[in-house]
């Protein structure tokens, strides 16, 4: 299992948008300057993300991108099945698809361990939103600027 490049790139960029949209909407190209990301990828991922309904586009010259809905009410688990789909672990538990992935017997214990797994990175995963993320990133930036104050007073 592993989480795309459009979903990883995805999630930072609706990070960085929501540092950003707070002084209104935002274009691609700064998203794209900012996460170092290709526009044309960008404008993919965020078509996906219009379609699922976790940002909206706004027209005109002071146009862009806001999140649709407020950043602690979206979790990274939407945000990942909104680009690459739910997470999978395993189809060996799903009756529709075990059939084709599957050769073992019905009562494999494997199947309740895959399931669980997937269970618990869904909720992990369903428990962070933006906010939690976008907090994060201002606590390493702190952090890292406290550090770098510190080996400047160090070398005065």
């Amino acid at each position: 299992m592993n989480i795309s490049t459009r979903g990883r790139y995805g999630l930072r960029a609706l990070v960085e948008l929501s540092t950003l949209s707070r002084e209104g909407p935002v274009n691609l190209r700064d998203l794209s300057e900012k996460q170092k990301m290709s526009i044309d990828y960008l404008e993919q991922i965020f078509n996906k993300l219009k379609k699922a309904g976790i940002v909206q586009s706004i027209r005109g010259a002071k146009g862009g991108y806001l999140l649709a809905s407020d950043e602690d009410k979206i979790t990274v688990r939407q945000v990942i099945n909104a680009l690459d789909g739910p997470i999978s672990i395993s189809n060996c538990y799903n009756p529709n698809l075990r059939e084709k992935s599957c050769t073992g017997p019905a009562t494999c214990v494997t199947r309740v361990l895959w399931k669980g797994l997937e269970d618990t990175i869904d909720s992990v995963l369903s428990d962070i939103t933006l906010k939690d993320l976008r907090m994060q990133g201002l606590n390493l930036k702190l952090k890292r600027s406290l550090k770098n104050g510190k080996k400047n007073l160090l070398r005065s």
